[in-house]
């Protein structure tokens, strides 16, 4: 029981490695004023199905219930992607 806990947390970590990596690309994108957001938005959600494919794969491959990992993974891209977001947008508005 425990070991699906700590395999949430682990995909929670990398869930939000993920989330600073669409972070990333994202201000990345708002500093170059192009205008190409919905390729840039395609390629961040592909990121993100890339990486809850491979948690639920690699659960299934070490016969862990992929449940709670699925879930720590779900949130650890939600919940830092939504600060990050707010963040890019208060610094497009001017908002410092």
């Amino acid at each position: 029981m425990s070991s699906n806990y700590v395999a949430a947390v682990i995909a929670f970590l990398g869930g939000s490695v993920i989330a600073v990596i669409n972070a990333l690309i994202m201000a990345k994108h708002v500093k170059s004023e192009s205008h190409s957001l919905p390729g840039i938005s395609l390629i961040r959600q592909i990121i993100n199905a890339v990486y809850l494919a491979a948690i639920y794969f690699g659960c299934r491959k070490l016969s862990f219930d992929s449940f709670w990992p699925l879930i720590g993974a779900a949130t650890g891209i939600t919940i830092p992607s939504i600060f990050f977001a707010i963040t890019i947008a208060k610094r497009m508005k001017g908002d410092d």
